[in-house]
């Protein structure tokens, strides 16, 4: 868990992403009746939505995480490229990870999980074969929520974000 938040701050919510703290107040919640400090959050992804975390509910705040700094990313990128693929041959189950992974939210797991489909791709292409439409599906959705921490930790633009992350998911040759 963080501490409080502050309004104005940028957060990582879980799956959702990068959010911006829009105002952290007690609120009625979840009647008019039962005021509760509350932090309520702007998914950048989508600024029109709003997610309320009441501050005293445990399970809620542990999904809030505080973004990267240029150390943890480079230590991140460093531990990924150590790592053996995730690749499952078993679709269902590799699916069920991957949508695990993804709704996790959490950088490294979906670094790893870029890495992987990356290594696969290549083993794929020699077989003049390529990637399941799910498989696709979950590396685009993988690559935002990374290329925008990045962004928004690193202070860098998409483009430079996600050469960031293409370099740290393919292959290191010695």
């Amino acid at each position: 868990m963080i501490p409080q938040p502050n309004a104005g701050e940028y957060v990582r919510y879980g799956g959702t992403g990068i959010c911006l703290v829009d105002r952290v107040e007690k609120m009625p919640f979840p009647d008019e009746q039962h005021m509760r400090l509350c932090c309520q959050l702007k998914p950048i992804s989508n600024p029109a939505m709003a997610i309320l975390v009441p501050l005293d509910n445990e399970t809620l705040c542990a999904k809030m995480k505080p973004l990267l700094t240029r150390e943890e990313v480079d230590s991140m990128i460093a531990f990924v490229q150590a790592q053996p693929s995730l690749w499952n041959e078993e679709r269902k189950q590799r699916n069920a990870e991957f949508r695990r992974l993804l709704a996790s939210g959490d950088a490294c797991c979906l670094l790893q999980l870029l890495r992987t489909l990356e290594l696969q791709e290549d083993v794929l292409r020699t077989a003049r074969k390529k990637l399941s439409a799910a498989d696709l599906a979950a590396r685009k959705e993988a690559m935002r929520i990374v290329a925008e921490e990045f962004m928004y930790s690193l202070h860098i633009s998409a483009e430079e974000a996600e050469e960031l992350i293409r370099t740290a998911t393919q292959e290191q040759t010695v």
